[in-house]
Protein backbone atom coordinates (compact mmCIF):
# COMPACT_ATOMS: atom_id res chain seq x y z
CA UNK A 1 0.00 0.00 0.00
CA UNK A 2 2.81 2.40 0.88
CA UNK A 3 4.60 1.61 -2.37
CA UNK A 4 1.48 2.32 -4.38
CA UNK A 5 0.96 5.63 -2.61
CA UNK A 6 4.62 6.56 -3.14
CA UNK A 7 4.36 5.74 -6.85
CA UNK A 8 1.22 7.88 -7.20
CA UNK A 9 2.88 10.82 -5.45
CA UNK A 10 6.01 10.56 -7.60
CA UNK A 11 3.97 10.37 -10.81
CA UNK A 12 1.96 13.43 -9.80
CA UNK A 13 5.11 15.38 -9.04
CA UNK A 14 6.73 14.42 -12.34
CA UNK A 15 3.63 15.52 -14.26
CA UNK A 16 3.65 18.89 -12.46
CA UNK A 17 7.34 19.42 -13.20
CA UNK A 18 6.85 18.58 -16.88
CA UNK A 19 3.88 20.95 -17.16
CA UNK A 20 5.75 23.86 -15.59
CA UNK A 21 8.78 23.12 -17.76
CA UNK A 22 6.57 23.19 -20.87
CA UNK A 23 5.04 26.54 -19.82
CA UNK A 24 8.50 27.95 -19.22
CA UNK A 25 9.66 26.82 -22.65
CA UNK A 26 6.63 28.43 -24.28
CA UNK A 27 7.34 31.72 -22.51
CA UNK A 28 10.97 31.67 -23.67
CA UNK A 29 9.79 31.06 -27.24
CA UNK A 30 7.48 34.07 -27.03
CA UNK A 31 10.24 36.26 -25.61
CA UNK A 32 12.60 35.25 -28.41
CA UNK A 33 9.80 35.82 -30.90
CA UNK A 34 9.32 39.33 -29.50
CA UNK A 35 12.97 40.13 -30.12
CA UNK A 36 12.76 38.72 -33.64
CA UNK A 37 9.61 40.72 -34.40
CA UNK A 38 11.24 43.94 -33.22
CA UNK A 39 14.48 43.30 -35.06
CA UNK A 40 12.77 42.31 -38.32
CA UNK A 41 9.89 44.77 -38.45
CA UNK A 42 10.48 47.72 -36.14
CA UNK A 43 14.22 48.27 -35.60
CA UNK A 44 14.86 50.39 -38.70
CA UNK A 45 11.73 52.46 -38.26
CA UNK A 46 12.37 53.06 -34.56
CA UNK A 47 16.07 53.78 -34.94
CA UNK A 48 17.33 51.55 -32.11
CA UNK A 49 17.78 47.90 -31.21
CA UNK A 50 15.29 45.74 -29.37
CA UNK A 51 17.46 45.62 -26.25
CA UNK A 52 17.77 49.41 -26.21
CA UNK A 53 13.98 49.71 -26.61
CA UNK A 54 13.24 47.26 -23.77
CA UNK A 55 15.69 48.99 -21.43
CA UNK A 56 13.94 52.35 -21.71
CA UNK A 57 11.49 51.43 -18.93
CA UNK A 58 11.48 49.33 -15.77
CA UNK A 59 9.63 46.06 -15.48
CA UNK A 60 6.87 47.75 -13.43
CA UNK A 61 6.46 50.49 -16.03
CA UNK A 62 6.06 47.93 -18.84
CA UNK A 63 3.54 46.01 -16.73
CA UNK A 64 1.64 49.24 -16.07
CA UNK A 65 1.49 50.04 -19.80
CA UNK A 66 0.10 46.57 -20.46
CA UNK A 67 -2.44 46.78 -17.63
CA UNK A 68 -3.64 50.23 -18.71
CA UNK A 69 -3.87 49.16 -22.35
CA UNK A 70 -1.31 51.76 -23.44
CA UNK A 71 1.49 49.39 -24.43
CA UNK A 72 1.05 49.95 -28.16
CA UNK A 73 0.78 53.71 -27.73
CA UNK A 74 4.06 53.75 -25.79
CA UNK A 75 5.76 51.68 -28.45
CA UNK A 76 4.54 54.04 -31.17
CA UNK A 77 5.58 57.12 -29.17
CA UNK A 78 9.11 55.79 -28.64
CA UNK A 79 9.79 55.23 -32.35
CA UNK A 80 11.10 57.95 -34.66
CA UNK A 81 8.72 57.09 -37.50
CA UNK A 82 5.05 56.19 -37.47
CA UNK A 83 4.82 52.42 -37.03
CA UNK A 84 1.06 52.27 -36.44
CA UNK A 85 0.26 50.94 -39.95
CA UNK A 86 2.59 47.97 -39.62
CA UNK A 87 1.83 46.97 -36.00
CA UNK A 88 -0.14 43.76 -35.64
CA UNK A 89 -2.24 42.81 -32.63
CA UNK A 90 -0.64 39.37 -32.42
CA UNK A 91 2.76 41.00 -31.83
CA UNK A 92 1.69 42.65 -28.58
CA UNK A 93 2.19 39.68 -26.24
CA UNK A 94 5.66 38.63 -27.49
CA UNK A 95 6.87 42.25 -27.55
CA UNK A 96 5.50 42.82 -24.05
CA UNK A 97 7.16 39.66 -22.69
CA UNK A 98 10.46 40.67 -24.30
CA UNK A 99 10.22 44.18 -22.83
CA UNK A 100 9.53 42.87 -19.32
CA UNK A 101 12.30 40.27 -19.53
CA UNK A 102 14.94 42.81 -20.59
CA UNK A 103 13.66 45.92 -18.80
CA UNK A 104 15.95 48.56 -17.31
CA UNK A 105 15.84 47.12 -13.80
CA UNK A 106 16.67 43.53 -14.76
CA UNK A 107 20.16 42.19 -15.16
CA UNK A 108 19.14 40.20 -18.23
CA UNK A 109 20.79 41.02 -21.54
CA UNK A 110 19.43 39.59 -24.80
CA UNK A 111 21.72 37.67 -27.05
CA UNK A 112 22.34 39.11 -30.47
Amino acid sequence: MKKLLLICVLMTLSICVEASSYESQQKVKKINNGQRIFRKNLQRKCGFTASHWASQHTKNEWEEFQTNGTFKEELVAMCKRNITPILKDKWEEPLYLFAVEYAKDTSNKPRC
